[in-house]
């Protein structure tokens, strides 16, 4: 597959391979392209790429000695006879020089003996450190990662010259992947940026077809998908499941997430902050006004996608009798996080902060905040008239007499007919066309793009 994007990453790559010698470390959930990130990076240097396989320390040690004896072209190393990890560290260390060392996965290596943390650092400390070489630790694990690699207590700690928290495609890049934009947008809505899920979408013709073959049956790839991707990083997973049924089933308090799943607050809160931490939901408070009142939502897309549509129909998916009936809630959700986005990317009103605001009962999508102006704009994932388009923005303007100064009342929705009167009018107005052809300015592939808007 033809690579796509991460110019920035190569970029900062590049830096740290001319300030030799460089300690990087790149982190980041799974799938999201750390290893074919780091395979590019390195086509055109001389690399030492060893992926730690999820296998006891014996079976490591052994495949790290074959990949050594090939690098090094030393037949010798594979008959190095040790069982300290800091033995085989040195002795590739003592061996190169000018050169780019790929330790990938190295989460599975701290799991089968933490000592390597330690034994790493003594053959940095002593030998990598003085030498015109570029090491790379990656992993998936972010829990190990932060705690093991990256915190404080970590015997690595203070050694690292550059770390990257790699992160999903953003939509623009996200839609490279795809011939037909609108069957590419809504597939980024339901399953994010992470190149591994964009790829297996685009073997399909409709979403429908998609989420029938890979989320709504025993054989699909996200069948089991959220079991692997927690699996990992945490234990009770019962409890935590729990938890993300309780959000996506609209529980946004954390009150109510305990009262769903029938636990005391407090024993709630600490899972509720793990999941915080991993960046798989995320705690949302009012951009204006008091902040103690928290929501919580459903960060990952493709988590959001399936404890709406796969995990509540997992007896009907057995039985072969699993509907699409919440697709609309998902897109519904996942709209508001791209409007977000389109506006954030291309910058179409000019704001320094945005989020959400509520206030008993109350509730605006997107609040704007540029000095003492603020610009409202709300968020609908339906094909709006120019009447009922204009009937959303008069309620908006109801709502923003309880927010002063207003500088622009706004609104983003699926298809908006009419919309360049309503800009005539003074009201800001966008629609998913204009989420789309902003994305493919950087996508000269789709050429003419009125030939797909009439779909939209």
């Amino acid at each position: 597959m033809k690579f796509i994007d991460r110019e920035l990453e190569m970029e900062i790559l590049e830096r740290e391979w001319e300030n030799r010698p460089s300690f990087v470390v790149l982190y980041g959930r799974r799938r999201v392209g750390k290893t074919r990130l780091l395979k590019e990076f390195s086509k055109d240097k001389r690399t030492f790429f060893f992926t730690f396989p999820e296998a006891i320390k014996e079976v490591q040690m052994k495949e790290f000695k074959k990949t050594m004896a090939e690098f090094l072209g030393d037949d010798f190393a594979r008959k190095l006879e040790t069982r300290d990890w800091l033995d085989l560290l040195r002795y590739l260390a003592e061996k190169v020089d000018d050169c780019l060392i790929v330790l990938d996965e190295f989460t599975y290596a701290i799991k089968s003996e933490r000592k390597i943390l330690s034994d790493l650092q003594r053959t940095w400390d002593d030998i990598l450190s003085e030498k015109k070489v570029m090491l790379v630790i990656s992993g998936s694990l972010l829990g190990m990662m932060w705690d093991d690699v990256l915190s404080y207590a970590s015997p690595l700690y203070g050694r690292r010259t550059r770390s990257m928290n790699l992160k999903p495609f953003d939509y623009p890049n996200a839609l490279k992947f795809f011939s037909d934009p609108e069957f590419g947008i809504r597939v980024y809505m339901l399953v994010g940026g992470i190149p591994s899920y964009l790829k297996l979408a685009g073997r399909y013709n409709t979403v429908e077809e998609f989420i029938r073959e890979e989320f709504l049956s025993d054989y699909g790839f996200f069948y089991d998908e959220p079991y692997v991707l927690l699996g990992e990083e945490l234990r009770e997973l019962k409890t935590y499941f729990s938890i993300l049924r309780a959000i996506a089933e609209g529980n946004r308090r954390l009150e109510r997430i305990a009262n769903f799943i029938g636990l005391p607050m407090r024993s709630v809160y600490p899972y509720v902050d793990t999941l915080v931490r991993l960046g798989l939901v995320e705690r949302e408070s009012p951009i204006l006004g008091s902040r103690k009142v928290s929501l919580y939502r459903i960060k990952d897309p493709m988590l959001l996608t399936w404890f709406t549509l796969t995990y509540p129909q997992m007896a009907e998916i057995s039985s072969g009798t699993a509907k699409l009936d919440s697709l609309y809630k998902v897109y519904s959700i996942r709209f508001e996080e791209l409007a977000k986005e389109f506006l954030t990317l291309f910058r179409p009103i000019e704001f320094e902060t945005l989020g959400r605001w509520w206030y008993r009962g109350e509730e605006i999508d997107i609040v704007a905040l540029r000095k003492d102006k603020t610009t409202l704009i709300e968020v609908k994932w339906k094909d709006l008239s120019k009447r009922s388009a204009l009937r959303v923005l008069r309620e908006l303007e109801e709502k923003s007499e309880k927010l002063h100064p207003i500088e622009n009342i706004g609104l983003i929705a699926k298809s908006v007919r009419g919309k360049e009167k309503l800009r005539e009018e003074g009201y800001l107005v966008w629609d998913l066309e204009d989420i789309i052809a902003h994305g493919f300015k950087q996508n000269p592939q789709f050429g003419d793009l009125s030939e797909y808007f009439p779909k939209l």
